[in-house]
């Protein structure tokens, strides 16, 4: 049994708030002072993410489809405020009012949402949703699990190491 004294403390929701605040910071930085190493800066950033998100839902086919899920559902709640917007200036002001209330309460539920992902694949059609849930899962251990841990990890075990 491991020692309970060498099990890695999650680091408290301020510091995670603060380690977000200091990425974003970066990015911004990155963004100003070198426009062109910006969109890695943003990969490596997304690339991160991701890793934690791998290990925390186990580092399957779920945790793919968690994130997938996750960025589809925020990417569509983004342009359609954008697009709801009546001018590009309006969409940017009503962000910055509503951004702590609205955007954070429809990121929570996107959340949820992205958790329940293999239900919605199921709902297709009932039977034939459970075969294609099958059938992602056979395809996703066999030809994407392992290139995208590669990709992932870059030689560092999926299982350990630091999440930089």
């Amino acid at each position: 049994m491991a020692d309970p004294e060498k099990k890695k403390k999650k680091p408290s929701f301020a510091a995670r708030m603060v380690a977000r605040g200091r990425e974003a910071k970066h990015l911004g930085k990155t963004l100003k002072d070198e426009p062109r190493s910006f969109p890695a800066a943003v990969l490596d950033l997304m690339r991160r993410s991701f890793r934690i998100v791998w290990r925390a839902r186990g580092g399957g086919l779920y945790a793919c489809g968690f994130v997938v899920t996750f960025f589809y559902l925020e990417i569509q709640m983004f342009f359609g405020d954008i697009f709801a917007a009546e001018s590009f200036g309006s969409f940017f002001a009503e962000q910055a009012s509503e951004i702590l209330f609205r955007y954070i309460g429809e990121s929570i539920r996107n959340t949820i949402s992205a958790f329940m992902w293999p239900v919605y694949i199921i709902e297709i059609k009932p039977p034939w949703g459970i075969g294609l849930l099958v059938g992602m899962y056979l395809v996703f251990a066999n030809f994407v699990k392992q290139p995208l841990e590669k990709w992932l990890f870059d030689g560092e075990s999926p299982g350990t190491g630091p999440t930089k």
